[in-house]
């Protein structure tokens, strides 16, 4: 199954994301990838290395993408090495979402993410993003990562305007190949109803979902009635946003998570993509453990879900558009009945 991945701003669609620490293969036809980077950006890279952390010792290539090439550095006197991507786009296109979206992250100290240490722009053109090397094996304890992302959903966010209540993020980024807005509101059922299902139905422009969305905000007022109870008790936590098995693994014996859509929002959303990230009930037990299950969880997962299989149909069209539509219907049936409840 083709997944969409994120972490980088404005990448092409159908292009898998690096895992920090892995090689990958390209795949995808030849006219979706890019022209990979010139030897130009690689050496940018490696001069900011060697005035702010040292002479280089090693370098070794790492794979990568149409859009981008990752290598391994190690620094003379330093124990630790690191993760190297470089790409002729500019680093507000191509890393810019994923450094602030790490940064974010990075900054709650609960999940292991691996730490940005410098990006920007080339001397002749490109971009690179320089991260600590981490060493990803298999899945640390599911427990013990339950309880790492609850202590991520409940840690004060770094952003000012998310420590007001703001919903979103300080720029735009990408979930896949998807652009997704990350304008700031202090309402997370507007912010969620416009930039989020409202801004993928519009980009699929397609007269089957615009018809159903719209049963489903009639509905359920607007999204209003599936927050019920909950409302005035969502904070802004900062989210990875595009959390499946893909982006999940461990470091040096810790949960770890990288490429990130990274956004501030109700910690809820998080579990959008939980159809594809086997999630097991040791994980749910150690992150109820900290963060007790809402009333009206379960159907507000149908509409968290809806976003990420929208996303997949304006990526890869196919069967995903039919779940979109399945998930809408289910909207508009559970709006129905706690519409039902309130007159019986």
């Amino acid at each position: 199954m083709l997944l969409a991945l994120a972490g980088t701003a404005l990448a092409p669609a159908l292009l898998p994301s690096p895992m920090v620490g892995r090689t990958l293969s390209v795949t995808g036809p030849p006219s979706s990838r890019l022209a990979p980077p010139t030897m130009g950006i690689d050496q940018d890279a490696e001069e900011w290395i060697k005035s702010n952390l040292g002479p280089v010792k090693s370098r070794s290539r790492m794979g990568g993408s149409g859009w981008a090439s990752f290598s391994r550095i190690a620094v003379e006197g330093e124990e630790r090495e690191y993760f190297v991507k470089t790409s002729n786009r500019p680093s507000d296109v191509m890393f810019l979402g994923e450094a602030l979206g790490l940064r974010a992250m990075y900054a709650a100290n609960a999940v292991r993410i691996p730490e940005v240490v410098h990006f920007g722009d080339g001397m002749q053109g490109g971009s690179f993003l320089i991260m600590e090397y981490l060493p990803l094996g298999g899945r640390a304890d599911p427990r013990s990562f339950g309880r790492a992302m609850a202590e991520m959903h409940l840690a004060e966010p770094l952003a000012p305007e998310a420590k007001e209540g703001k919903f979103g993020f300080a720029v735009a980024n990408t979930i896949g190949g998807t652009t997704q807005p990350n304008n700031w509101d202090d309402d997370w059922v507007r912010f969620f109803r416009e930039q989020r299902i409202g801004h993928q139905v519009k980009l699929a422009a397609d007269s089957r979902m615009s018809k159903q969305w719209q049963l489903v905000l009639e509905a359920t007022d607007n999204l209003e009635k599936l927050f019920v109870g909950i409302r005035d008790d969502i904070k802004p936590s900062v989210l990875h946003g595009d959390l499946w098995s893909g982006n999940i693994a461990s470091a040096e014996g810790k949960p770890c998570i990288f490429d990130p859509a990274t956004y501030y929002g109700h910690h809820e959303a998080e579990w959008g993509m939980s159809w594809c990230a086997s999630l097991g009930p040791a994980f749910w037990e150690g992150y109820r453990e900290l963060i007790p299950q809402g009333e009206g969880f379960r159907d507000r997962a149908v509409l968290y879900e809806l976003y990420h299989k929208l996303n997949h149909y304006n990526l890869f069209g196919g069967g995903y558009g039919s779940d979109a539509l399945g998930l809408m219907s289910q909207l508009a049936r559970i709006g129905d009945t706690k519409l039902k409840g309130v007159a019986m």
